[in-house]
């Protein structure tokens, strides 16, 4: 499998998941103009891509959905708290091929791929993240959530690549002048976003010998840096004793896909 996150943050979250055959996308947060623009950036094929996996319905996830799925002939999978959300936004149209339900910690298949959903802490209407496997590999997709059940920790401990939320920094979050109150409180909350610290301690209890990559994701650009995200990491997986020898850790940008990365 091949992973790359063409895009990450809160202004458009894409992520495309490949194998020989067909490739997944999930979420398409940005139009259909600049999907193509960042894809054609990477070694990925487009034509390779058949389905669509939906998070939940915030706009950074869902602003391309029903454009890109139409240009590309996609079909859409989602819980379906987070479906009727989007056809309430008029993302998707009726007439547009209707969306495949999705129950969570039920796998089913997607192509070549075995997918199962897991629940996250969001203020959204359905919110999931993605178990994605084939052939013994394992990809999971953990991101926009505050709050990561022991349930869920035990669900999608062991996998060989992670993209996992470092949404902010703490102290820079509470110290931004442009965000009000309600909204750094609603980030800081159980169903906000994962701060550096928060992110790096789940990363340290769901990682094993078979991990091999990470990706910091979802990271702010008014709230945090890649420097502070990296170095909270490391610092995280140091204090716990963490064998980093065989880890690779990736970062993710907004509008600019990462490093192709093959398991």
């Amino acid at each position: 499998m091949k992973v790359c996150l063409l895009t990450s943050g809160s202004i458009g979250n894409a992520i495309v998941i490949e194998d020989e055959q067909e490739s997944i996308l999930i979420d398409c947060g940005i139009s259909y103009k600049k999907f193509d623009e960042l894809i054609s950036l990477t070694s990925l094929d487009v034509s390779k891509i058949k389905d669509m996996l939906i998070t939940h319905e915030h706009a950074d996830h869902i602003k391309g959905v029903g454009v890109v799925s139409r240009k590309l002939n996609l079909q859409v999978w989602g819980t379906f708290g987070t479906t009727r959300a989007i056809y309430e936004k008029g993302i998707l149209k009726e007439t547009d091929l209707p969306v495949k339900d999705v129950e969570k910690y039920q796998a089913f298949e997607v192509a070549d791929f075995i997918v199962t959903a897991f629940p996250l802490s969001h203020d959204a209407a359905d919110p999931v993240g993605y178990v994605i496997e084939k052939d013994g590999k394992k990809v999971v997709c953990l991101t926009d959530t505050g709050y990561v059940s022991r349930e869920v920790m035990n669900f999608v401990k062991g996998a060989n690549i992670y993209l996992m939320e470092m949404n902010h920094n703490v102290d820079l979050l509470l110290s931004v002048p442009q965000r009000p109150w309600p909204l750094k409180q609603r980030i800081l909350s159980d169903n906000g976003h994962l701060s550096n610290e928060d992110g790096a301690y789940i990363f340290s209890k769901l990682m094993t010998e078979e991990t091999r990559h990470v990706f910091l994701s979802h990271i702010s650009q008014e709230a945090n840096t890649l420097e502070l995200a990296l170095a909270t990491m490391k610092s995280v997986l140091k204090e716990y004793r963490v064998d980093m020898s065989k880890l690779s850790i990736h970062m993710t940008y907004p509008m600019r896909p990462t490093d192709v990365v093959e398991i």
